[in-house]
């Protein structure tokens, strides 16, 4: 079930997942024992410590928006925001943009973190050094400082590696080796991660409870960090698989019947060794791209149904069973090309042509499905 989205003004749609209430929550948890200040009621320093949990959402907000803000600078359609437990992230489609167009988005939002980083930096600098008012805006520095570091990490899913990975792809002039090297980064960026607060731990000789709460919360953030390389990974290869489509690889020879044939006729054009040939049944055959008819497929129990003193009469529709439309298709397709020709016209079957409108074979879309998963 879709969540519901909240809607501001002109901002993108957001969605906001109740993980981002734990996220403010164990913020204000870490910082508390920091905020008590002598004179200063436990109550206070709980609401200080819950309203900058609130501050780091909003941060993330900040950092969501930059990055919508540029995306939408080159064109790109913003279709959310999300606020999550782990962060957020922003849905945005583009058909084509340039590596520097990509680098500039994924750099929009530390650059956001910086900027904010540095108005609380002034904030703290004019308030008094040990007041509370000083206390909240070294610590929302030191937030933004967070936010804005480890997004420039260079590795993915990480800010700072969807901009080494877009350089890479661009120097390299192909963008799967860029992916591969950046997810390899993050994988190694996540066990850094939960390396840091262990080592700290086992040299401090144990743990106390918000050393306990950091190592959680860096498991947490490394299983995400690696989840989201190891995702990269596997789209790195399907993209690779895509690349190297092309229609000789999964076209099938066919021969175009007319339902009403007879069945003789069809057993002559599947007799073992007569033809290496599809055969499909065609209701009406029109080469021009779209759809140029709908599909049966001869079924061999069916077929061997059929008493012999009635195969002559019988026609060959009779024992097929739908396969649904045929959509044509040009030959010379390759790559990307033909994937989102196909996408643009989901059908079981397609029939390529020649430039004179001569079948040339068809594609089976369970071929192509099976091919680009590597099976």
């Amino acid at each position: 079930m879709p969540r519901p989205m909240l809607r501001i003004g002109t901002l993108p749609p957001l969605q906001i997942s109740p993980g981002t209430l734990v996220t403010v929550l164990l913020i204000a948890a870490v910082l508390f024992p920091s905020l008590q200040r002598p004179g200063l009621p436990v109550g206070a320093s709980a609401l200080i410590a819950l309203g900058l949990g609130l501050f780091l959402i909003l941060s993330v907000l900040v950092h969501e928006l930059s990055h919508a803000l540029v995306a939408r600078l080159f064109g790109a359609r913003i279709d959310h925001i999300a606020l999550t437990l782990w962060g957020g992230h922003t849905q945005y489609r583009a058909e084509r943009m340039p590596a520097l167009g990509s680098v500039l988005v994924s750099l929009a939002g530390p650059a956001s973190n910086a900027a904010l980083a540095g108005l609380t930096a002034a904030v703290a600098a004019l308030a008094a050094p040990e007041g509370v008012l000083g206390a909240v805006a070294s610590f929302a520095t030191w937030l933004n400082v967070v936010l804005a570091l480890f997004n420039l990490l260079p590795g993915l899913p990480m800010d700072g590696g969807r901009a080494l990975e877009s350089l890479l792809g661009a120097v390299l002039r192909r963008p799967t080796a860029g992916t591969r090297i950046t997810a390899w980064i993050g994988r190694a960026i996540a066990v850094g991660v939960v390396l840091v607060p262990l080592v700290r731990i086992m040299r401090s000789g144990g743990a106390g409870t918000v050393g306990l709460l950091t190592l959680v919360w860096a498991l947490l953030i490394a299983g995400l960090l690696w989840q989201g390389a190891t995702r990269a990974l596997a789209g790195a290869r399907t993209q690779d698989r895509v690349d190297a489509l092309d229609v000789s690889a999964v076209l099938r020879p066919v021969r175009l019947l007319p339902p009403q044939a007879p069945l003789n006729a069809l057993e002559e054009a599947q007799a073992p060794g007569a033809h290496d040939e599809q055969v499909l049944l065609l209701d009406r055959v029109d080469p021009r791209p779209g759809t140029v008819g709908r599909a049966l497929l001869p079924a061999p129990e069916a077929i061997a149904a059929v008493p012999a003193a009635q195969r002559g009469s019988t026609t060959a529709s009779a024992v097929a069973r739908p396969l649904g439309d045929v959509v044509a298709l040009r030959t010379g397709l390759a790559g990307e090309e033909l994937v989102s020709a196909m996408l643009s016209r989901p059908a079981p079957v397609y029939l390529v042509v020649e430039a004179d409108g001569t079948p040339a074979g068809v594609i089976l879309s369970v071929d192509v499905n099976t091919l680009l998963r590597g099976r």
